[in-house]
């Protein structure tokens, strides 16, 4: 299905795509953009938001100077998913690319929000944006105890969180603006914007009604109060008074060209693609895909063989992990960790059965990586992070308990169609026919003690478990951890509980084992664990001491059984170590944790990112050289002595020539 979907994006018409083909047949392909713009119109949905992610990341690998988002006409709109709307302000804030929003028309809700957390945000003429929330009740609140309650508690969870983003712009905002800003989510106080004479100095205020009514008890003149709507709404020229807005300006061109300082043309428009067109269906089944998908590895489970339930399943189940990828609620880290929960469990059925370690880590491994996927943050660090995180846990919750009805409903009544008896694997009777045995075994299963020594076929495969056929009947059996091919002779070795467990008839080929294999694999699976948590999480040396005590105890454990064993794993992990560690320390820097620990340079913005910036006004300038340019020497220019450096020619002293580049430091001349 994910083949498909690729080969949709080849089509002619993704106008992605052809933009992309068009700038190469022009030349342009490797040139960088230095602005990458996305236009948003009407409900922020999970299209666009996906969109907004891929511009954000693309900007990122290309270098671009800016991302804008062009709100344009009427966006915003009360529908929207917080949580996706919550991952895109994260990712906005986080990215190193400085980013900017122009409102043409009107925005609301989302499109508005985000105009208060990008970097800058410029309005065309006529513009308005504002009200982050409506001040009407939810649902769910007028039918609580205390409907009012309710409603405080809504809003002041959405101000917290809306101070909280506020405090980590990159570009602070005044006293009014941050007022205006918060009036916007939080329609309880009403604010007045008016005049007010003050110790001989007019100034134009926004202050909350109280406030202002205290100034004037004070001696203060208040000239003109004007009344704020509730929640605010503002136009172009006010947000651009109060400083909520760098400026007004008439359309993207000029944005771009005079006030970014972009070459005409370098900008460039994303647009859709086959990924944010897949992503709003996706989001309709994502449920009904994580179900199934569970549901066709257990049917797996229960199968002979590796089949379709199996395949389908884990496409399914990568589906759902592409579709948070998309809007940018799950990394490389979350959709890594849910398929490494799917192997443990693996390995807890068809390798090492009843080892419980596995089970037990593969099973956490997907609550954390379904709930993460789910959300932006790793820990609520406010009111509407901690409810959105318990909405996950009750959404996960009805997950694993649809899971559980269905599988249990599958059991029960798929081995009694016609063909399903026939694939499903079923256990021993509970009550075997006179002759083979009725006396109570005191195990768990009557008779089953009979059966102890009885030499039978198997009918499937075991690895290990399966089914075995013993006088015409049909048994649900497990090996000791050896795989056996269907037609080979098995003996009944035990019975343990309602396990029936088998050997393969003969000369037992695993003689001269000694039972070390689930031990060696554990400790090594738990050594590169290791490696990756050294990488990970500061230990000063002891996470990586103990992952080499793991690898090492494989080895010596391995060939303890055997010296052929003993040096494959001590050739695997060899080859497997540095691979996981190189893939460690490159998926770090990707993650969450990553990009907090590791400290970014500050963006430069424009293209000449000098770190002394009056270098930059050198572009272009003409000076004389004073020195041999070798190819660095000195040059006088604008009236200062300079250290430049040719693109590679030599240039006497004395000779004309003119600044062609500036990058950091870095002043490049040639002879004029």
């Amino acid at each position: 299905m994910l083949l498909v979907l690729a080969l949709v994006s080849l089509f002619p018409g993704n106008r992605a795509l052809r933009a992309a083909a068009a700038a190469q047949d022009a030349g342009a392909a490797n040139a960088p953009r230095q602005v990458l713009v996305v236009t948003l119109r009407g409900r922020l949905g999970t299209p666009e938001l996906a969109r907004c992610i891929r511009a954000l990341r693309d900007a990122e690998q290309q270098g671009a100077a800016y991302v804008v988002f062009r709100i344009d006409l009427d966006a915003g709109s009360q529908s929207e998913n917080p949580g996706d709307l919550q991952s895109l302000f994260d990712h906005v804030q986080k990215t190193p690319v400085a980013t900017v929003t122009l409102v043409r028309g009107r925005a609301t809700q989302g499109a508005a929000y985000l105009a208060l957390v990008t970097d800058k945000a410029y309005c065309a003429p006529g513009s308005q944006f504002g009200e982050l929330t409506k001040p009407e009740q939810e649902w769910d609140e007028l039918l609580s105890a205390s409907p009012d309650q309710a409603m405080h508690a809504r809003l002041s969870a959405a101000r917290e969180a809306l101070e909280s983003r506020l405090d980590r712009r990159r570009s602070k905002l005044g006293p009014d603006a941050r007022r205006m800003a918060l009036a916007m989510v939080d329609p309880r106080g009403q604010l007045v914007q008016a005049t007010l004479r003050e110790g001989g100095i007019e100034r134009r205020v926004v202050l909350e009604a109280a406030e202002l009514a205290a100034r004037q008890a004070g001696g203060a003149v208040v000239l003109g109060p004007e009344k704020l709507s509730r929640p605010l709404m503002v136009d172009a020229r006010t947000a651009e008074e109060v400083g909520l807005t760098q400026g007004t300006v008439q359309d993207l061109d000029q944005l771009c060209t005079d006030v970014l300082g972009c070459a005409r043309g370098g900008w460039a428009e994303v647009g859709d693609s086959w990924a944010e067109h897949a992503v709003a269906w996706l989001e309709m089944v994502q449920p009904f895909l994580l179900v199934a998908g569970l549901l066709l590895i257990l049917f797996e489970v229960k199968t002979p063989g590796v089949g379709l339930p199996g395949l389908l399943g884990t496409g399914f189940l990568a589906l759902a992990m592409f579709h948070s990828y998309l809007v940018g609620l799950a990394d490389a880290a979350e959709i890594v960790v849910f398929f490494l929960g799917l192997a443990a469990l693996a390995v807890e059925i068809f390798v090492l059965p009843g080892t419980v370690v596995f089970g037990v880590v593969g099973f956490l491994c997907l609550v954390l990586a379904l709930v993460l996927s789910r959300q932006s943050f790793v820990w609520p660090s406010n009111a509407l992070e901690e409810d959105q995180l318990l909405a996950n846990l009750l959404w996960l919750t009805a997950q694993f308990l649809a899971v559980a009805v269905l599988g249990a409903l599958l059991w029960r009544f798929l081995p009694r169609l016609p063909w399903f008896n026939r694939v499903l694997l079923k256990g021993p009777d509970a009550a075997p026919a006179a002759g083979r045995g009725t006396s109570p075994s005191g195990l768990g299963l009557q008779g089953a003690t009979a059966l102890v020594g009885r030499v039978g076929r198997a009918v499937t495969v075991l690895r290990p478990t399966g089914a075995m056929d013993l006088d015409g009947d049909r048994y649900d059996v497990v090996t000791e951890g050896e795989f056996v091919e269907p037609g080979t002779a098995v003996r009944v070795l035990y019975v343990q509980g309602v396990r029936i467990v088998v050997g393969r008839e003969g000369p037992d080929a695993r003689a001269g084992e000694r039972g070390n294999v689930g031990v060696v694999l554990l400790l090594a699976v738990l050594g590169l664990g290791l490696i990756v948590a050294e990488v990970f999480f500061v230990s000063f040396g002891a996470i990586a001491a103990l992952a080499g005590l793991a690898l090492i105890g494989a080895v010596f454990l391995a060939f303890q059984d055997s010296t052929a064993f003993g040096v494959t794993m001590l050739v695997g992990e060899a080859i497997a170590a540095p691979l996981v560690l190189a893939a460690a320390f490159k998926l770090l820097p990707r993650t969450r944790l990553g990009k907090e620990l590791i400290l970014d340079g500050p963006a430069t913005p424009g293209s000449a990112g000098a770190a002394d910036e009056s270098l930059a006004a050198l572009l272009h300038q003409t000076g004389v050289s004073l020195s041999p340019l070798r190819p660095a020497g000195f040059a006088r220019l604008a009236g200062r002595k300079v250290d430049v450096v040719t693109r590679g020619e030599m240039l006497d002293a004395g000779v004309p020539v003119e600044v062609v580049e500036v990058t950091g430091n870095r002043v490049v001349v040639a002879q004029k």
